[in-house]
């Protein structure tokens, strides 16, 4: 049967087209997704499961309206390659626009913005500076260490942050500004 052919019986619902589409092309969807998501390091096999029900899915819609559209200028395969390609990028556009912490999530329990602050104090001794930085963070604003979070750990723009907080670009950087200028002058008194 041609690619044409296993299409049409696709387009008419028929069930063994399906299992003959799905045999003939999921290795060529999977392979697409996997190796795109591997330039991200991510190598979870229910985030490829998604992503190819998505691109299924898509094939699906509207009474298959995407198979239908097709113009046969390339091959099927290629074709499917590049619906697979824009269901994984939307996929990672997605994930890296979502937060991946809770804002319920008690802050004095992230050990990553600890890291972070002390990876960017250059201090010659930061033991005494390493045993005070929760006590530090404790110091500041809940929000503001939200922000901080959701700033240098999540890698949101302010806009983002400012959207997901329902506060203003300005708002978002004046509190950025001010929280890390607090922690400078907390560690500051610390080295004296």
């Amino acid at each position: 049967m041609t690619e044409k052919e296993l299409a049409e019986r696709c387009i008419a619902r028929d069930e063994t087209a399906w299992k003959e589409f799905l045999s003939r092309y999921s290795s060529c969807i999977y392979g697409t997704i996997y190796r795109l998501l591997s330039k991200y390091s991510i190598n979870e096999p229910e985030i490829a499961a998604d992503i190819f029900a998505a691109v299924i899915e898509k094939l699906l819609a509207d009474d298959c309206i995407a198979l239908r559209r097709f113009s046969w200028k390339s091959r099927l395969s290629t074709w499917l390659v590049s619906i697979t390609r824009n269901k994984t990028y939307d996929y990672l556009r997605q994930r890296m626009r979502q937060p991946t912490i809770s804002l319920y999530t008690p802050i004095a329990e992230d050990e990553e913005l600890e890291k972070i602050i002390r990876d960017g104090l250059d201090l010659e001794h930061s033991l005494n500076v390493n045993l005070t930085v929760q006590e530090i963070l404790n110091m500041i604003e809940a929000k503001d260490r939200l922000i901080l979070k959701l700033y240098y750990i999540e890698g949101m723009k302010e806009r983002e942050i400012a959207d997901l907080l329902d506060m203003t670009t300005d708002a978002i950087s004046a509190r950025k500004s001010r929280a890390l200028k607090k922690i400078k002058a907390l560690v500051g008194k610390q080295g004296e």
